[in-house]
């Protein structure tokens, strides 16, 4: 009888623990993977611009004025027009020509007013003929829109950056863009803002409009074949102090590696870390909150 309530009181016991070792099994089973997103570590080239805005301006203009004071007999330009140096502006009749009209003694008295310079007319004062113009009286303005150029007002702490010849980007409204230099700085800074005038020359044969808005970006530092990761692959604490990325390891496991941030884009970040190797990959989805040597299930 005490052997059969010894094997008894063993199968029990052994019950128990092959019930417990199921359940824990079981739980295990349960425990949910983290799906996350990776894409792997590229080596390449990265540069942290600037974005200032800028507008485009005539750096040249030429002021045409009344040579003498007379009656205004023909005009020959429209707003807008596209004239040519010594191209014939306008024709004056003088007072005496006008009162000597109707007789035989009249032998002169119209002057031509010719174009100083090649452009385009941007301001006319004087639009039409019969009117009377005073000797030295503004009658047109002609842009030289070979001189066009871009303003920028630059803030002062970025003084460092700008040279005479330093190339930049400029990005016009059409989604368009062409190449500048910075062609003059300005030895003037604006008291209230602390900006600088800064002149860029564009690089190209394309027509731009004067007052046309657009943006300008210098270039604030270049690194060349470096360790590059997407920005929403690097995690931070709250104060921004510590930065970290989340490693694949095996196919499946999720590793801390802490990095240091170099310079970054609108796209990318430099990673300045020993522990990242081409190729390797790293989570953009689904890190955060991820503690460290997680079992995680990749997604394509």
């Amino acid at each position: 009888m005490k052997n059969i309530l010894t094997l008894f009181g063993a199968f029990i016991i052994s019950f128990m623990i092959t019930s417990c070792t199921k359940h824990d099994s079981k739980q295990e089973d349960q425990t949910p993977i983290v799906s996350v997103k990776t894409i792997p570590v590229k080596f390449g080239d990265i540069e942290n611009n600037i974005s200032l805005n800028g507008k485009t301006i005539y750096l040249k203009k030429n002021v045409v004025v009344s040579p003498i004071s007379g009656y205004m007999l023909k005009v020959h330009i429209k707003f807008g027009d596209k004239v040519q140096k010594n191209d014939v502006l306008y024709e004056i009749q003088t007072k005496e020509n006008r009162a000597l009209a109707n007789t035989n003694a009249v032998t002169g008295g119209i002057i031509k007013v010719f174009a100083p310079s090649s452009g385009i007319i941007n301001e006319l004062t004087v639009n039409e003929s019969g009117g009377y113009a005073v000797e030295g009286a503004t009658l047109c303005s002609i842009a030289e829109n070979r001189n066009v150029m871009v303003q920028v007002n630059v803030p002062f702490e970025y003084n460092s950056l700008l040279r005479p010849g330093t190339r930049c980007e400029l990005f016009l409204g059409d989604k368009s863009s062409i190449s500048g230099i910075i062609y003059q700085i300005l030895p003037v800074i604006d008291e209230l803002n602390q900006t600088q005038n800064v002149l860029i020359k564009p690089i190209t044969n394309r027509q731009l409009p004067e007052n046309l808005n657009l943006t300008v970006q210098i270039s604030q530092a270049k690194h060349n074949r470096t360790c590059l990761v997407p920005k929403d692959a690097v995690m931070t604490n709250e104060t921004q102090t510590e930065f970290w990325v989340m490693k694949i390891v095996n196919g499946k496991l999720a590793l801390k590696i802490d990095v240091k941030k170099g310079i970054e884009n609108n796209n990318s970040v430099e990673v300045l870390s020993s522990d990242l190797k081409n190729n390797d990959l790293v989570i953009t989805e689904g890190a955060y909150g991820l503690n460290d040597s997680t079992i995680v299930k990749m997604e394509k």
